[in-house]
């Protein structure tokens, strides 16, 4: 029988961006749901917060799942306002960073119902910068630095 050292790693689900929050090397990171039971199958899964015994190769592969998808830098929250003249206010979470963007125009860009009045929703950057979020680091595409026309 071989003994492995292990360490003992806290983590929070959050239910509404399907992911698992832990802390990884200082850094809080969002690891998404289905990667996270990949990795620790044996949690849990009616528990909102707990810890898990995780050994070093665990950790390694938490670590790059962390680094190759962090959904917490591209969330935003979306809600159709009356005060905006019936458009949505579209709020990135890390950043502050709010928009007014015309019903129609978002819609098509996140794929939503007609009926959709408000949520959350994980993006990918280049996403990001079609709604027209001035994302951190510098576009890649030159149009997030113009004003956007959607008709």
């Amino acid at each position: 029988m071989k003994i492995v050292p292990t360490v003992t790693l806290p983590y929070t689900r959050d239910r509404i961006a399907a992911t698992f929050i832990v802390t990884l090397n200082g850094i809080e990171r969002n690891i998404p749901h289905s990667l996270f039971l990949a990795v620790f199958p044996r949690i849990k899964r009616t528990k909102r917060t707990a810890n898990v015994e995780a050994s070093a190769a665990e950790l390694e592969a938490l670590s790059i799942i962390a680094d190759l998808s962090d959904p917490l830098s591209s969330r935003i929250t979306y809600e159709l306002s009356p005060k905006h003249c019936d458009n949505f206010v579209v709020t990135h979470l890390t950043s502050g960073q709010q928009l007014v963007i015309l019903p129609g125009a978002l819609r098509r860009i996140l794929g939503l119902s007609p009926r959709t009045t408000e949520g959350v929703a994980a993006l990918s950057f280049a996403k990001l910068g079609e709604i027209g979020f001035i994302i951190e680091g510098g576009n890649n595409n030159d149009c997030n630095y113009q004003y956007a026309n959607y008709a």
